[in-house]
């Protein structure tokens, strides 16, 4: 998984910047809804305005065997900024080893898209319209992955 996020990290900054709104403000920070703990992102906004996004949740399609949701994560490996408050990004499932051990290839699959508005520097939305593409393998990150959509508010995390 951390290999899979350290590409899609390089990929980001990689990415041309131009043609993009200049963010209004540093919104580097993990973000939640405190009345719907147990989910969460962390947003790391560069100094380029690129963006690389994780969106923390549960998986729907699995269960552990004390029938709990596994974790699923979501990764946004840059997009662009359509205002000084407004960033939009393709939306991708990753699947790999553990970073200990070697010899895995990363998959990544597009499921869709995250766009998060922020209203002020501590608060804003986060909207997500993602879905498992026709005819994947059994084996591929987003096999079975049922459509997600919504919008949800989102705040800093304070520590």
């Amino acid at each position: 998984m951390i290999r899979a996020l350290t590409t899609a990290a390089l990929l980001a900054l990689t990415l041309p910047a131009a043609g993009q709104s200049t963010p209004s403000a540093n919104y580097t920070d993990m973000w939640w809804n405190p009345s719907e703990s147990g989910w969460g992102i962390s947003f790391a906004q560069h100094s380029s305005s690129q963006v690389f996004a994780v969106w923390y949740t549960y998986d729907p399609r699995e269960r552990t065997s004390s029938g709990r949701a596994k974790p699923l994560w979501f990764v946004v490996p840059g997009g662009t900024w359509t205002s000084p408050t407004r960033f939009t990004g393709t939306a991708y499932v990753t699947d790999g080893v553990p970073f200990h051990q070697s010899g895995s290839t990363v998959r990544s699959t597009a499921v869709g898209t995250f766009t998060f508005n922020f209203t002020s520097a501590s608060a804003g939305t986060f909207t997500y319209n993602v879905a498992a593409p026709a005819n994947l393998a059994a084996n591929d990150p987003a096999f079975n992955l049922p459509a997600l959509s919504g919008t949800k508010s989102i705040q800093r995390q304070s520590f």
